[in-house]
C-alpha cells in the first residue's frame, strides 16, 4: 500500500502534504490536551507496533505492496487522533530509514492509512458497538477489514488518476485506474484484510478476558499484549535451526522448527565427525532422504556433530531471503549464517570436551542419560573457546530455559524425551559489503528416559 517517489505527480503529492500538515498540527493539539504524560510511552508503543506490522509487505502489481497495518486497532485502544500520530511516525521511520515508500509520497502515505485508517476504523467500531448487538472483538474486526480496504482503494484510486492528470508523460503511475483498483483491491479484499481481521479479534478477545470492560480506557495491559502477540509470527518464522535428531535406529541431520522439517541445500553440510565410545573418530556415510540427510556409521557412535555453512541471509521487508545483502531488494538486515549441531548418543569422554571445530559449542558438566526428568543439567557455552555469558539457551520451541554466566554455565530442566537445546551468538560483521552480522549457532540434542 505504500507509495513510492515518483509514482505520484506533484499536484498529487503536493495537495495530499497540504491537507495533511493541518491534520497533523490538530491531532498533536488534541493528543497534547487529552494524553497524559504516563500515557506517552503508550503513544510510543503503538508506533512501535505499527511500524512492525507493516515491515511484513507483499508486493502487488503496478510498483506499490500491501500489507497489514493495525491502524484501526490503535484507533480504537488509543483514540483516532493519538492513532494519527502514532501511524505517521512509523510511516515516517519507514520511508526515511527502510526505503519503504517515498519521500515525496509520505504526505500520501500517512493521508491513505495514518489518517483515512485511524478515522473510519475507529468510526466503523463506535457505530458497529453502539447497539450492543455485535460482540466488540467481531465489530473491531470488521471495522478493520473496511478501514484497510478503504484504504487500498484510495490509495488506487490516486495512483489511477496520475495518467488523467499527467496524460503527456509517462513519469508517473502509467496504469489507469481500471487497472490500478484490481490490482490493489483484490489482494485486500481477499488475504490481506482477513488476516488483519483476524489479528484484531483476536488480540481484542485476549484483551477482553485479562481486562474486561476496559476497551474504552488506555491501560497498560492492552499494550503489553500487542507486541507480544504480534512478535508470535515473526518470531515462529524464521527461528529455524539445524540439528541431529534419533529417528527409530536412523540418525537423521534436520533443519527446521518444531515438528516442522524444511528442505535444505546439502551443499551446506561442509563436515561431519563421529566418535566412538572411546573417543575416537569413525567414519560417516551420508545419504538424502526427504528433508534430512540420513547419517551411518561403521561403529556405534557416542558423539555426531555436524558444520553447515548456512550461506547469506538478509531481512527484507518482503521476509528473510538466502541471498546476500548486495542482491537483495529492500534488506532491514543481513547475516552470515553457520550453525554447529551436536548429538550425544552415550557418555563418553568426548561428549565432556570441547570440539575443536565447533565455534559455538554446548558442554554438558555431568551425564545426561543418568539423569531424571524434572533434574538441572549444568552446561556450559563456549564461543571460539572460550565461556561466554549473556547467551540464552533455548529450547525446542525456542522458549528461553537459562541465561550463561561470567563462566558461560547455565542450568536446564529436563523433560522426558528428546532434549533439544539451543544457542547463538550474533556480532557486526567489518568489511563485508553482503552482511551487517555474523550469526552463529549451536544446537545440542539428546534423549532423557528416566
Amino acid at each position: 500500500m505504500h507509495i513510492p517517489d515518483g509514482y505520484l505527480g506533484p499536484v498529487t503529492y503536493g495537495g495530499l502534504w497540504a491537507a495533511m500538515v493541518p491534520i497533523w498540527i490538530y491531532a498533536s493539539r488534541k493528543v497534547k490536551k487529552n494524553l497524559e504524560t504516563a500515557q506517552i510511552p503508550f503513544l510510543a508503543m503503538a508506533s512501535v507496533f505499527s511500524l512492525v506490522v507493516m515491515v511484513f509487505a507483499i508486493p502487488l502489481p503496478g510498483g506499490t505492496t500491501g500489507h497489514l497495518n493495525g491502524t484501526t486497532l490503535v484507533a480504537i485502544l488509543l483514540g483516532p487522533w493519538p492513532a494519527i500520530i502514532a501511524v505517521s511516525v512509523a510511516l515516517a521511520i519507514q520511508a526515511l530509514v527502510f526505503g519503504e515508500g517515498g519521500i515525496t509520497a509520505l504526505g500520501a502515505n500517512c493521508f491513505n492509512i495514518a489518517f483515512v485508517g485511524s478515522i473510519t476504523g475507529y468510526g466503523l467500531y463506535r457505530l458497529f458497538t453502539l447497539p450492543n448487538l455485535i460482540p466488540k472483538a467481531i465489530a473491531g474486526g470488521i471495522a478493520s477489514y473496511l478501514s484497510l480496504n478503504l484504504s487500498g482503494l484510495i490509495t488506487a484510486i490516486e495512483l489511477g488518476l496520475q495518467s488523467t492528470i499527467h496524460p503527456a508523460t509517462s513519469s508517473y503511475f502509467p496504469f489507469p485506474l481500471k487497472i490500478a483498483i484490481p490490482a490493489v483491491m483484490i489482494p485486500h479484499l481477499t488475504i490481506l484484510g482477513l488476516i488483519e481481521a483476524t489479528i484484531t479479534v483476536l488480540v481484542f478477545t485476549i484483551i477482553l478476558k485479562s481486562q474486561p470492560g476496559r476497551l474504552n480506557h488506555l491501560n497498560k495491559t492492552a499494550f503489553l499484549l500487542l507486541p507480544t502477540f504480534l512478535l508470535i509470527f515473526p518470531s515462529s518464522a524464521f527461528a529455524h535451526d539445524f540439528w541431529i535428531e534419533k529417528k527409530g535406529n536412523e540418525l537423521l541431520l534436520v533443519f527446521g522448527h518444531g515438528v516442522k522439517r524444511e528442505e535444505f541445500d546439502l551443499s551446506k553440510v561442509k563436515n561431519i565427525k563421529a566418535f566412538d565410545l572411546h573417543g575416537k573418530e569413525t567414519e560417516v556415510n551420508k545419504e538424502k532422504r526427504a528433508f534430512s540427510l540420513l547419517l551411518k556409521t561403521d561403529q556405534p557412535p557416542s558423539l555426531l556433530f555436524a558444520e553447515i555453512d548456512n550461506g547469506y541471509w538478509s531481512k527484507t521487508i518482503y521476509g528473510w531471503k538466502n541471498l546476500p545483502k548486495r542482491k537483495a531488494s529492500r534488506v532491514v538486515e543481513s547475516n552470515r549464517s553457520f550453525f554447529y549441531p551436536k548429538a550425544l548418543l552415550s557418555w563418553s569422554d568426548a561428549a565432556s570436551k570441547p570440539l575443536i571445530d565447533s565455534r559455538l559449542d554446548i558442554i554438558p558438566l555431568e551425564n545426561p542419560f543418568e539423569l531424571k526428568t524434572g533434574v538441572l543439567l549444568p552446561i556450559r557455552v563456549l564461543y571460539q573457546g572460550k565461556p561466554i555469558s549473556g547467551v540464552d539457551v533455548e529450547g525446542g520451541d525456542h522458549q528461553k530455559m537459562s541465561i550463561t554466566d561470567k563462566e558461560g554455565g547455565a542450568k536446564i530442566p529436563l523433560t522426558k524425551g528428546r532434549q533439544l537445546l539451543s544457542v547463538s551468538v550474533k556480532e557486526p560483521l567489518k568489511n563485508d559489503p553482503d552482511a551487517d552480522y555474523l550469526s552463529i549457532a549451536s544446537t545440542l540434542t539428546f534423549e532423557v528416559t528416566k
